[in-house]
């Protein structure tokens, strides 16, 4: 009797802001050799962020597989609903299900530790030590450091976990010295960043602690253990990197050039420690939500807005997987933080959601798992170990995390007016709201919240910017001209506004020396300012953007080539534009060399490298372009025009079927394709199969028709709602035009038939090794007639009594001899390939 199989344990661990651009010279040096050997046993790779590219969003998009217009989280704070005031974001903000509360309805245990945000810890079968857990007070009252009710679940382990946080206090000038070897000719009254080391440092070590003290006295399937102190070092000492930056006076660069490479080193140590507890039969998944920009993209500035601080983020966070099944010393390409949480799913044998992003990574597997899928877990019924829609938050603790963001640049200090703090609350909600919805391309969505959030607050001319984002996206040339035209005058009344109140200011300040400055009234001097300036490269830059839009290219690459300031805000993107206007003259050349500029300044801008494909294809440089095209799906796997230039490529190089499977993921990735579509009809026609033919003719009719009603004001279907068309409408099983088209085989059960010894063997080998999943349980064995098997399924025999299992056959092929043919129930979904020989 075969043994079962072991029960799956897997540990999800984020660090957040990791990225390979400073750990690769590290682990070159041998100075991370904990992370060396695990990717030495595993697999690595990039992991595709979303926009915008804030944390709390992001962790929770990669604990459900969700963006965060579904799940709910939407910035760094929230309004109390109880007080009215202003807290740090909540668990309770959440609208879907977590991996760990999925695990929770199928009888598995989790832990979890630190998540943001994950406050209060929700009452899973398991334990949960939310993010708050670590946050200490500067100075501790005479009470000692209270622990905020709902920081761990069960409360019953709270009195134990409490000894596991660290206070900044604790750490002595011997921890610090890693991080500032010259430490000692800092004068602390007056150079307060040795003690921002401190506070980081003791609290990502109180994570560690309680998470490996949970790890090893709690049993557990599922673990999961976020770390911010990689975030924090780089926001705060990030500017002090090598290479010195022009702007960082050197003093500064020689006491705090070690901060970052020294945080990376003390989480390899960390990472060894967990290793270690965890063993080599859990599998263990390490991310990052982000990267951080670590060379000449380091920005001089941030944003002159709440959560301004993110400008600094790079979009290419990590990934990196060891355990049993996963493949070994191996890279891993077109990762998303969307693909965590369903990859999870696959490990632990439960199905994928259909509503969730993401897609499971089963490139990472020597064996990829079948992956199943229900339509959604949020209508799957059971013990999710959710929390109660009234529950109250304490807000013991809440000043303390807030003051964090605060200090860290991600929300403005509330000025006293609790109802100006919320309603501003609100806003950025809104906004990180309709910025997920533009970050997923449903821009029609996003139009209505940007327009009414600019005419509530018309001095936010960011508000505006996205608005012309959104109509230069949906080519709605005529709305973005008038969008424009009142950005224009906005932004001029705005600075005149500002240098009246600039003017002002001074006068109050005059006698005050700049030393002498209070912190608000630095930050109201630099807010004004801003203000008060007028930005003409940028209008330059949206200008140029406008005149594409309405094809007047030649005047728009005058307007953009004026525009140099935005170059460095834009990380190159000035000359990507510049290049899509060259495209549309067909000046392939010009376009070419402006796509190399890009990439030289960075090499991850994957919009450039499909710039560059286009280039080369238009120049029939096939060969070239199949370089660019696979490039840029390395970097961003849910790119469809990246896939479809792969099969432009591919079908120029005389390889129509190669050139069908990318066809095949540009249109799944975006259903209203035509151009997409036409080509994979066009591959068909050849090939004689006619019924795809058509088909794909008509999803390229109807993909055509849904442009033209969007670029006339018309909404654009959801992803969901396209994909719906792609399987259903059009490829479903049903009549369209009088003629029966053909049905996707993910749909159909694939029954192979005959009499005895006709072959239906070979066919299952042949059908199982050109990629259809069999449904087989293996019970007859091997023999000298069939030396491979013989893809039996003994449910068959019982066909005519219990026809039930067919709905496990769904996508599969299943033998069934030809005498039970007659058993099939009527109706079933299903093709039927039968064998004949004499």
């Amino acid at each position: 009797m075969p043994k079962p199989a072991p029960r799956p344990r897997v540990l999800l661990l984020g660090w957040d802001a990791a990225d390979w651009k400073v750990m690769s010279p590290l682990l070159d040096a041998g100075l991370m050799p904990n992370l060396a050997g695990f990717i030495d046993h595993g697999v690595m790779g990039n992991l595709a962020t979303l926009y915008p590219a804030l944390s709390p969003m992001l962790w929770t998009s990669i604990a459900t597989g969700k963006r965060a217009h579904q799940h709910g989280v939407h910035g760094f704070a929230e309004v109390d609903p109880h007080t009215g005031g202003v807290r740090p974001i909540t668990s309770l903000s959440r609208k879907v299900k977590a991996i760990w509360n999925i695990l929770n309805q199928n009888g598995f245990r989790s832990n979890v530790v630190g998540w943001w945000p994950s406050h209060p810890a929700e009452p899973i079968r398991g334990v949960m030590v939310s993010n708050r857990f670590q946050k200490a007070p500067v100075k501790p009252d005479a009470a000692g450091w209270p622990m905020a009710a709902g920081t761990v679940h069960p409360p019953d382990r709270a009195g134990m976990l409490m000894k596991f946080r660290v206070h900044p206090s604790e750490i002595d000038s011997g921890q610090i010295l890693p991080f500032i070897p010259r430490a000692a000719e800092i004068d602390l009254e007056k150079d307060k960043r040795p003690f921002s080391v401190a506070k980081i440092l003791a609290e990502t070590a109180g994570v560690h602690a309680v998470a490996t003290a949970i790890m090893q006295r709690e049993p557990w399937d599922f673990m999961a253990v976020y770390l911010d102190g990689i975030d924090h070092f780089c926001h705060g000492f990030m500017r002090y990197h090598p290479p010195r930056l022009p702007w960082i006076e050197e003093q500064d660069f020689e006491l705090y050039r070690e901060v970052v490479n020294s945080a990376y080193r003390f989480h390899d140590l960390m990472l060894g420690v967990v290793l270690e507890l965890v063993g080599e039969e859990t599998t263990v998944i390490l991310v990052s939500d982000h990267g951080f920009h670590s060379d000449h993209l380091r920005p001089r500035h941030v944003g002159n807005e709440p959560a301004g601080p993110a400008d600094e983020h790079r979009q290419l966070g990590v990934i990196a997987m060891r355990g049993p099944g996963i493949r070994k010393d191996d890279l891993l390409f077109g990762a998303s933080l969307l693909d965590v949480t369903p990859t999870i799913l696959t490990l632990f044998g439960l199905p994928v959601g259909e509503d969730m992003d993401g897609r499971p990574l089963l490139a990472a597997f020597e064996d990829p798992p079948a992956v199943e899928y229900v339509k959604s877990w949020e209508e799957i019924e059971g013990d999710a170990g959710t929390h109660p829609g009234d529950l109250h938050v304490d807000s013991t603790g809440a000043e303390e995390a807030l003051q964090q963001l605060i200090d860290l640049g991600y929300l403005e200090k509330p000025d006293g007016d609790a109802a100006r703090a919320a309603s501003d609350t609100v806003r950025e909600l809104r906004f990180n709201l309709a910025r997920s919805l533009f970050g997923a391309s449903r821009f029609v969505e996003a139009i209505p919240i940007f327009a009414e959030l600019w005419e509530q607050y018309p001095d936010e001319g960011r508000f505006g910017v996205k608005l012309l984002e959104c109509q230069l996206e949906l080519g709605r040339a005529k709305e973005a001209r008038e969008t424009f035209v009142r950005l224009v005058r906005e932004k001029k009344r705005t600075s005149r506004v500002a240098a009246g109140e600039l003017g002002k200011l001074r006068k109050e300040l005059k006698e005050k020396k700049p030393e002498d400055l209070t912190r608000a009234e630095r930050g109201r001097l630099r807010r004004l300012s801003r203000k008060a300036r007028v930005n003409t490269m940028s209008l330059d830059y949206f200008r140029g953007l406008v005149l594409q839009a309405e094809g007047r290219h030649e005047e728009a690459i005058r307007e953009l080539r004026k525009a140099k300031g935005v170059q460095e805000a834009n990380r190159g993107g000035l000359y990507r534009r510049i290049g899509d206007s060259l495209v549309a003259l067909d000046r392939w050349r010009e376009a070419r060399e402006h796509f190399e500029k890009v990439l030289e300044l960075d090499p991850t801008h994957a919009a450039s490298r499909l710039g560059l494909a286009r280039c080369h294809l238009e120049a029939g440089e096939s060969r070239a372009a199949l370089a660019a095209a696979p490039a840029a799906v390395g970097q961003v796997y849910h790119q469809p025009r990246a896939h479809y230039f792969c099969g432009r490529a591919l079908q120029e190089l005389g390889r129509p079927e190669e050139a069908l499977v990318s066809y095949l993921v540009a249109v799944r990735q975006n259903p209203v394709y035509p151009d997409a579509h036409r080509r994979i009809a066009a591959i068909h026609e050849r090939a004689g199969r006619m019924e795809q033919a058509l088909a794909h003719t008509r999803l390229a009719e109807r993909a055509a028709e849904r442009i033209r009603e969007v670029k006339a004001g018309g909404s654009i279907p959801t992803p969901h709602q396209a994909e719906a068309d792609f399987r259903e409408e059009i490829l479903g099983l049903g009549e369209q035009g009088g003629e029966r088209i053909a049905r996707p085989l993910w749909k159909d059960v694939v029954i192979v038939s005959g009499l005895p010894r006709s072959g239906t063997s070979i066919l299952m080998q042949m059908l199982e090794a050109g990629g259809l999943p069999v449904l087989t349980d293996g019970a007859r064995g091997a023999d000298e007639h069939n030396p491979r098997g013989y893809f039996e399924f003994e449910k068959v025999k019982r066909l005519r009594r219990d026809p039930s299992w067919l709905k496990e056959a769904g996508g599969r092929a299943v033998k069934i001899v030809s005498h039970l043919l007659t058993g099939l129930p009527p109706g079933l979904d299903c093709r039927v390939l039968f064998m004949e020989r004499p």
